[in-house]
């Protein structure tokens, strides 16, 4: 009852901030035919049709991609927990008959289905008018939504533990700008990790950050490396162990963190 409740809560703010999402849905296209141009330029004047491994349509591809994946993922846990710790208002939050893990993850799974019926799929249908995506398929799509769901849980659980440090930080405004700023560098939210040297490639390996945005995009672009069945399970399965991980150490800091949490009521 609660999420259905949370779902159309959040298609009613859409339809209050529908300026907002008709400029959106103005402002992707235009970024998108901005990367048509520039890629088409940097190909030409490389005289070349691959450049480390991606073809033109490709590394266009590969930019709104990361525009999907981010539609997909988007959520404001780390804010609204770190909201309610400095401000006392957890204490109201868990008088409540539903933990505040699973409510704030309800919220976020609504918020994104909105996004993803009213900004993914106009956007793919837009984008798809604009440079048609030759190298996608209904199964390559599918494959993509899967892993961008797992992206989405870890991609929570990471602005989750953001938000639990504010019981010992309080503002921890700073520790979320660099947390994702690393996401984006090292986990392929700006550009491929391919064209990173040998020794930060291997850095990232030990990050879960590629799993979020990296290797959903390389489903999504059908790449040889993650088209097949065995390939696409080990990237599941490595997203699944992430996210096993980042639940247990959720679980554990709270238990650690509640204790020390004191609020006043006036």
């Amino acid at each position: 009852m609660f999420f259905l409740k949370a779902v159309q809560t959040n298609i009613k703010q859409f339809m209050q901030y529908r300026n907002s999402f008709l400029i959106s849905i103005a402002i992707h296209p235009f970024i998108l035919l901005v990367n048509i141009f520039l890629y088409r330029s940097i190909f030409a004047h490389n005289g070349t049709e691959e450049i480390k491994g991606y073809t033109l349509s490709e590394m266009i591809w590969y930019t709104a991609g990361i525009t999907f994946v981010w539609i997909f993922i988007w959520n404001f846990a780390e804010r609204r927990i770190s909201d309610y710790i400095v401000t006392g208002d957890l204490s109201i939050h868990l008088l409540k008959p539903i933990n505040i893990f699973w409510f704030e993850l309800y919220s976020a799974v609504a918020l994104r289905i909105t996004g993803i019926l009213l900004e993914f799929v106009p956007d793919l249908i837009i984008y798809s008018l604009i440079y048609p995506p030759d190298f996608l398929t209904a199964l390559s799509l599918l494959k993509f939504v899967v892993v961008c769901i797992m992206s989405f849980c870890l991609f929570f659980l990471i602005n989750y533990l953001i938000g639990m440090t504010a019981f010992a930080l309080k503002s921890n405004s700073g520790l979320n700008e660099f947390v994702y700023i690393s996401m984006n560098l090292l986990g392929g939210g700006l550009i491929p990790l391919d064209f990173y040297p040998a020794w930060l490639q291997r850095v990232c390996d030990f990050l879960p950050f590629k799993y979020i945005f990296y290797y959903p995009i390389q489903v999504f672009l059908n790449k040889d490396s993650v088209s097949s069945w065995g390939s696409w399970g080990e990237i599941v399965l490595a997203q699944l162990a992430w996210i096993i991980g980042g639940f247990v150490l959720c679980h554990l800091l709270w238990k650690v963190a509640i204790r020390k949490f004191c609020a006043v009521g006036g």
